[in-house]
């Protein structure tokens, strides 16, 4: 007799046979949800079934399993008829007339974000498992989405309401006029609130308590992403910057690094080991991480195959940042690459089972080391694996 090993989910045993059971040896099962039956349960403790799940639930025999692959909404209108098991891989977003729709679920299982209401949290986390992120916003609040910018365009629509987001609200732009903003009644909600210093006084009473003012000197430029400093980034920012993101600082910024007088990113810093002591002298500076980038600077390539003669062209060797798939030559040895090379935020580093070791210990924000000279093993044919799909024995 055989042996069975199920990996899933969700798992629904429900109409699962008596021949089946008996017919293995062991069945072991792993599951985020099993769903079973009074029937069911009385046959798996008669076999040697081993139920590893995280949620248990019975159901009688007519519920329904659905499943949705991407974004959903779960309104009045969403009410299942009848015991139904939802899942949702992506995003569930819960309106605020949603409660009878959560309660008619037997259970819900979001492999993703859900964002809801405050008046709706307790309920949502009553009836969901959230394998993600739980985002609530005030019962009242219009909900907008992302980085929200308060600009001319936003004052011409404003109203008297609670505007919230789960990112932040940017008031930068020095044209604004914030004292008709404030007039209008608008109040604002969120994590974050970037602001201007000569806005602080009109806008800052129009946050809530709990939303983190950052507060910015007059005549700041605002980066909504990555920024690379070069002298012609310079040119265009000037001297004072926030970015909404990492900073790489190009080998040729020196210059005008040493012109810089206010910078702050909200990512990590990358720069040429040779500029450390000017980036230090920067008298106003934040960051959540410096990384160091010696010898030969490769950056932002999609492919990059790494030889012999491209480590030789610096005696400090070479550095590889932000790129996509680098590949180390095979003749390459353990030590030349631990002496010669350093890998910066790089998704994949590919290489021989010989220099495994030698590409981790050199590896700094790498998302993968992967092994192309082992063959992998077959997986046992009498394991089923099941990802975000109902499986019935």
């Amino acid at each position: 007799m055989k042996k069975l090993n199920v990996k899933a989910v969700v798992i629904d045993l429900r109409h699962v046979s008596e021949e089946t059971l008996a017919s293995y040896e062991h069945i072991q099962i792993h599951a985020a949800l099993a769903m079973t039956s009074p029937r069911t349960e009385a046959l798996l403790a008669k076999y040697p079934v081993e139920l590893d799940a995280t949620s248990v639930q019975c159901y009688d025999d007519d519920a329904k399993v659905n499943m949705v692959n991407g974004k959903t909404e779960l309104t009045a209108s969403h009410k299942p008829e009848g015991k139904s098991v939802l899942i949702v891989n992506g995003k569930a977003n819960i309106a605020a007339d949603a409660g009878d729709t959560l309660r008619a679920y037997g259970k819900i299982i979001v492999n993703g974000k859900v964002l809801c209401p405050a008046g709706l949290a307790g309920l949502v986390t009553e009836k969901c498992t959230i394998n993600g992120k739980l985002a609530v916003y005030p019962d009242e609040a219009v909900v907008l989405k992302g980085t929200v910018k308060l600009d001319r365009s936003f004052l011409l629509r404003a109203q008297a309401r609670l505007y919230w987001t789960e990112k932040q609200f940017v008031a930068v732009d020095p044209k604004l006029d914030v004292a008709a903003l404030a007039a209008k009644g608008v109040r604002f909600a969120a994590p974050k609130a970037i602001l201007l210093e000569q806005f602080t006084e009109t806008l800052a009473p129009l946050f809530t308590e709990n939303t983190e003012l950052i507060v910015l000197p007059e005549g700041t430029a605002v980066v909504d992403d990555d920024f690379e400093l070069t002298p012609k980034t310079f040119r265009r920012y000037g001297s004072k910057i926030y970015v909404m993101g990492d900073v790489n600082i190009s080998d040729d910024a020196a210059e005008v690094l040493g012109q810089v007088e206010y910078l702050h990113a909200s990512g990590d810093v990358s720069l040429p080991a040779a500029l450390e002591d000017v980036f230090y002298a920067i008298p106003d500076v934040e960051y959540e991480d410096l990384q160091m980038l010696t010898g030969h600077v490769v950056r932002n390539k999609p492919l990059l195959n790494i030889k012999p003669e491209l480590l030789e062209l610096d005696p400090a060797g070479v550095t590889c940042a932000n790129c996509a798939v680098v590949t180390l030559d095979k003749t390459l040895t353990p030590e030349e690459i631990v002496a010669k090379l350093r890998l910066n935020c790089c998704a994949i580093v590919r290489c021989t089972a010989a220099q495994e070791a030698a590409a981790a210990a050199v590896a700094v924000n790498v998302a993968q080391i992967k092994v192309t000279d082992v063959v992998k093993e077959e997986k046992d044919p009498d394991t089923l694996y099941r990802t975000g799909v109902e499986l019935t024995l």
